[in-house]
């Protein structure tokens, strides 16, 4: 039998912020990451969500709010200066948001 050493600590506590007024989707993106063992704060406005990602310090930040595009690239800087966890940004299928904005460490999925 072989053992693997790891320095991930598997009782760490991730915290996951999902900003969105869409309800059917909070309730689905909750139960998948409290199945995995994760901290969900969901919070419906652009302002509540930088103050909670100010205080909480997200390992995750699963973005979807209909907004602006400036308002929408404005509040991504917000978050990236109030934690180095992972923001994902979800956009619907027919509108084109241009990435070039949104830093070189964007992925884009189809």
């Amino acid at each position: 039998m072989i053992a693997w050493r790891s320095t991930m600590n598997i009782n760490e506590l991730h915290i996951v912020l999902i900003a969105s007024q869409d309800a059917e989707m909070v309730s689905v993106w909750e139960t998948l990451f409290e199945q995995k063992n994760c901290r969900v704060v969901v919070e419906r406005t652009p302002r509540n969500t930088v103050q909670t990602s100010r205080l909480l310090a997200p390992t995750l930040i699963v973005l979807d709010l209909e907004m602006a595009d400036n308002d929408r690239l404005a509040l991504c800087k917000g978050l990236r200066t109030t934690t180095n966890g992972t923001l994902l940004l979800l956009a619907p299928r027919h509108r084109k948001i241009d990435l070039a904005n949104y830093h070189l460490g964007a992925f884009h999925f189809s």
